[in-house]
């Protein structure tokens, strides 16, 4: 692939509007009606600063009529994957993968712990937005997780990244407290 291109699976993909309400071949998506009071404009604005906001990562599906580029993955679905395999079942096997990579690469010791929900859109394959929880074994709490892999099914799996979740309010660590540290601590409580 030329320079030029290098690191183009880093971008955010913009949003896009497909189709509207009353389109032709237009099928409505799952949303809350309650919630999907805006028009086909103010859904693409709505879109534009949640993809913003979250790099396509935090979407409030519920709120769109409209359908666009960015899908919500349905874990009970078997769409990317041969039965008796599940999308959930795909989805934390890729994320376990890319905690895998992450702990290797940065010599972490983060424990896998579930897929707490994943949004995709196309890209030469399938680019999979997946929000999962981890335990830190420092302090033994579950933080979030994020990883952005592109998948294709029977053809390549590309673990494009794997981070803690930005701006999640929690510290992350990834290893076990040493003994100095566990001892700091005990003087302390005693």
């Amino acid at each position: 692939m030329p320079e030029a291109f290098e690191g183009w699976n880093q971008w955010v993909e913009d949003p896009c509007l497909f189709w509207r309400p009353g389109d032709y071949n237009y099928q409505t998506p799952k949303h809350d009606p309650e919630k999907a009071i805006y028009t086909p404009e103010q859904e693409y604005e709505r879109m534009r600063e949640e993809v913003d906001n979250s790099e396509g990562f935090d979407i409030d599906f519920d709120s769109f009529r409209c359908v666009f580029n960015y899908h919500r993955a349905y874990f009970e679905s078997n769409e990317f994957v041969d039965e008796p395999e599940t999308t959930g079942d795909l989805l934390v096997r890729l994320s376990k993968e890319a905690l895998d990579n992450h702990n290797g690469t940065y010599e972490t010791d983060f424990e896998f712990v579930k897929v707490v929900k994943a949004n995709f859109h196309y890209s030469a394959g399938f680019m999979f937005l997946i929000t999962f929880e981890v335990r830190d074994p420092y302090d033994g709490l579950i933080k979030p997780f994020q990883a952005r892999v592109r998948h294709l099914k029977h053809t390549f799996t590309e673990h494009v990244f794997c981070r803690p979740k930005p701006n999640a309010g929690v510290e992350y660590f990834g290893n076990a407290k040493t003994d100095i540290e566990k001892d700091a601590k005990k003087q302390r409580l005693d």
